[in-house]
């Protein structure tokens, strides 16, 4: 571990504490959702990235191609996801987002920050919420990284 003034390398350790510590977290704030943890990363990937097709949608998820196929009927039921002809690919379809699929992804997004804040006000001392607000960017430089590998 070498050290820096004040500061120290992030070791091996650190590196694990650190991963769970962040499934810990999502687990928790997922927890309270009413919708599957797979529905939510569904509709969380649509709104970030756009219409996929639902083979793309299984090979990100990682879940079977039937799997996700359910996954969308049941969304689509909901109202909260349309399917539509992949222009790329005439037997293709693509899944994307319904306005009111948009709304409740950014209702969710706004419920788990709100629940999260409350967390940190309930458990934190404002020392340790004013060194929880800067990570976040890190951890989204490291979040692209493993994407990226």
């Amino acid at each position: 571990m070498a050290e820096r003034g004040t500061h120290r390398d992030l070791t091996l350790e650190d590196a694990d504490d650190l991963r769970r510590a962040v499934g810990d977290l999502v687990r928790a704030v997922r927890r309270a959702e009413p919708s599957s943890e797979s529905q939510i990363e569904v509709l969380g990937l649509l709104a970030r990235d756009g219409a996929y097709r639902i083979a793309d949608l299984a090979r990100l998820r990682r879940v079977r191609h039937q799997s996700m196929r359910v996954t969308v009927a049941d969304l689509e039921a909901r109202g909260l996801v349309t399917r539509s002809p992949d222009p790329a690919d005439a037997r293709g379809v693509l899944v994307s987002l319904t306005p009111a699929g948009t709304a409740m992804v950014a209702e969710s997004r706004a419920r788990r920050a709100a629940r999260l804040l409350a967390a940190a006000e309930r458990a934190l001392t404002p020392a340790e919420r004013a060194l929880l607000a800067r990570p976040a960017h890190a951890i989204g430089k490291l979040a692209s990284a493993l994407d990226a590998d």
